[in-house]
C-alpha cells in the first residue's frame, strides 16, 4: 500500500508487511523506516482499511504499526494489554535508513532523526512515547522491555517531514535546547522551562529563577533531566578548557614525551608561551629519535620547532619528503598546513581528493554540529578538517554555515578532552 507525503515536497512511499513487523521504503532523504519486533511476537497481519500491522505476543499483548499520509508521514505504534496482571514484552524497535548517515538525538521524552540529502534533509520527530539508542541506525520504542499495567495502552507517535535544501543543510534544533550546550570552564548553560523543572549530574550547580535555569557544570561532560509534561528528555551538557590550556597541562605532565603528537603540541605550546629551555632540550632530544623514522606529525612538530631556535629545517623538509613517498590523506592535509608539502591551501588549494567530497564526509562524520546520541566518536581530525573546509569556502553562506558547525562540535569534543585528555585529537584541535 502507498503513502503520501502531501507537504512543500510530494512524494510516494511504498509500504509492506515484513517478517519481523512493517517497513516503508523511499528514494530521497529516507530511504527506509521500518518497525520491528523480536522473537516472542506473531506474524504481522495486514490491516485492511490502513497502511499497517497487527501482532500478538505470547503473553497476550497485541501491538499494531498504522503509517497515515499527510504534510507529515505519520507512524503510531501502540501496545496493549487486556490482561489483569502486569507483564513486560520484547519493545519493538524503529530502524532507519537514509541517503546519507543520520544524525540521531533519542533522549526520552524527546527525540529526532535528522537524514541529510542532496535535495534537502528528511527530519523524523518523536510526537508522543519514550525513546533511547537501540544499534547503530535503530531507536528502541517505548524501553527495550516495557512493563504494561493491567489494561494498560502504550503508545508512541512519530512524524516524517522534509525542507527544502542541499546536503549541507540540516533543520534548526529545537527552539527549547540551550543555545550553548559546551562552555568556557565557569561560564553556565542556560535552560529556559517555564512549565518544566530541570535536575543535572552531580557536580553540577543549578540555579533557578521563574523557570529559567543556570546550570554550571565541572570540566568535562555532564547529563541535565529536563522534566515537562511529555516526560523527561536528558541532554549532554558540559564546560571545556580552551585548546592552550589543554595544551599547557599536557606540556606539564610530559607524558608520552616521546610521541610524535604530544612533540607536536609540545612545540605549538612553546611557540605561542615563554619558552622553558629544559623543555626545549626535551623537544630537540625526542624529536632526534623521531626523525630517523618520521612521521607527518615530528615532520609538522620539526618546522614548528625551528621558530624556537632549533636547527632542524632541513630536517623536516627531508622527513617531509619521506613521508610524502608513502603518504596516508591525513599525512599530505598536516603536511600542506605546515608548508610542508607542493599545495597552498591559503590560495585555494587541497592537497588530496575532491575538496568537496573530503569537507562532506567531516561534516558528516562531526553530526553537522547537531546534538546526538549516537554516531561516531568525535575526533579532532574531522573537527579540524571541517574547519579547514568552512574556512575555503569563505563569507558564503554555506562556509558560515559549517564554520557553525565545526565549532559547535569543537566545544564538545574539548568538553570530553577536558575530562579524559588525547594528544592527537588535540593536536588537530590545534592546527
Amino acid at each position: 500500500m502507498s503513502v503520501e507525503l502531501t507537504g512543500g515536497v510530494r512524494q510516494e512511499f511504498e509500504t509492506r508487511p515484513t517478517s519481523t513487523g512493517f517497513e516503508l521504503t523511499g528514494h530521497s532523504a529516507l530511504r527506509l523506516l521500518s518497525v520491528d519486533f523480536a522473537e516472542g511476537w506473531s506474524h504481522p497481519s495486514p490491516l485492511v482499511d490502513a497502511a499497517g500491522v497487527r501482532l500478538e505476543h505470547d503473553t497476550g499483548i497485541t501491538a499494531s504499526v498504522v503509517i497515515r499520509s499527510g504534510q507529515r508521514l505519520r507512524l503510531e505504534v501502540t501496545l496493549e494489554s487486556a490482561l489483569d496482571e502486569v507483564v513486560s514484552v520484547p519493545g519493538p524497535t524503529l530502524r532507519f535508513e537514509g541517503e546519507r548517515p543520520a544524525v540521531a538525538w533519542l533522549a526520552g521524552a524527546s527525540g529526532e532523526v535528522v537524514l541529510p540529502s542532496a535535495s534537502g534533509p528528511g527530519l523524523l520527530t518523536q510526537r508522543r512515547g519514550v525513546t533511547s539508542p537501540a544499534d547503530a541506525g535503530r531507536a528502541h520504542l517505548f524501553e527495550a522491555e516495557p512493563w504494561l499495567r493491567p489494561r494498560q495502552i502504550l503508545s508512541s507517535a512519530w512524524t516524517y517531514e522534509t525542507y527544502d535544501g542541499d546536503i549541507f543543510d540540516v533543520p534548526v534544533e529545537q527552539s527549547w535546547l540551550p543555545w550553548s550546550r559546551y562552555v568556557p570552564r565557569g561560564d553556565a548553560v542556560e535552560i529556559s522551562m517555564p512549565d518544566g523543572r530541570v535536575s543535572a549530574s552531580d557536580g553540577v550547580e543549578v540555579i533557578e529563577q521563574e523557570g529559567e535555569f543556570l546550570l554550571t557544570p565541572p570540566g568535562g561532560p555532564a547529563e541535565a533531566h529536563v522534566w515537562t509534561s511529555s516526560g523527561q528528555t536528558t541532554i549532554e551538557i558540559g564546560s571545556f578548557d580552551s585548546v592552550a590550556a589543554l595544551r599547557s597541562q599536557a606540556v606539564a605532565s610530559r607524558a608520552g614525551l616521546y610521541a610524535d603528537a604530544v612533540c607536536y603540541l609540545i612545540a605549538r605550546q612553546l611557540t605561542e608561551s615563554w619558552t622553558h629551555e629544559e623543555m626545549l632540550d626535551a623537544l630537540d632530544r625526542a624529536l632526534g629519535d623521531l626523525l630517523e623514522q618520521p612521521t607527518a606529525w615530528a615532520a609538522c612538530a620539526a618546522s614548528i620547532a625551528t621558530r624556537l631556535g632549533l636547527p632542524l629545517a632541513g630536517e623536516a623538509a627531508e622527513a617531509a619528503t619521506k613521508v610524502l613517498g608513502h603518504p596516508t590523506p591525513d599525512d599530505v592535509i598536516l603536511l600542506a598546513t605546515h608548508g610542508l608539502a607542493p599545495v597552498e591551501l591559503t590560495s585555494g588549494g587541497w592537497p588530496i581528493g575532491d575538496f568537496g567530497r573530503v569537507g562532506l564526509e567531516a561534516v558528516a562524520r562531526i553530526g553537522y554540529g547537531r546534538i546526538s546520541t549516537d554516531g561516531p566518536p568525535l575526533r579532532g581530525r574531522d573537527v579540524a578538517i571541517a574547519k579547514i573546509f568552512a574556512a575555503g569556502l569563505g563569507e558564503s553562506e554555506r562556509g558560515l554555515r559549517i564554520a557553525a558547525y565545526a565549532q559547535a562540535a569543537e566545544n564538545r569534543l574539548l568538553t570530553h578532552l577536558t575530562a579524559n585528555p588525547n594528544p592527537e585529537h588535540l593536536a588537530w584541535l590545534s592546527l
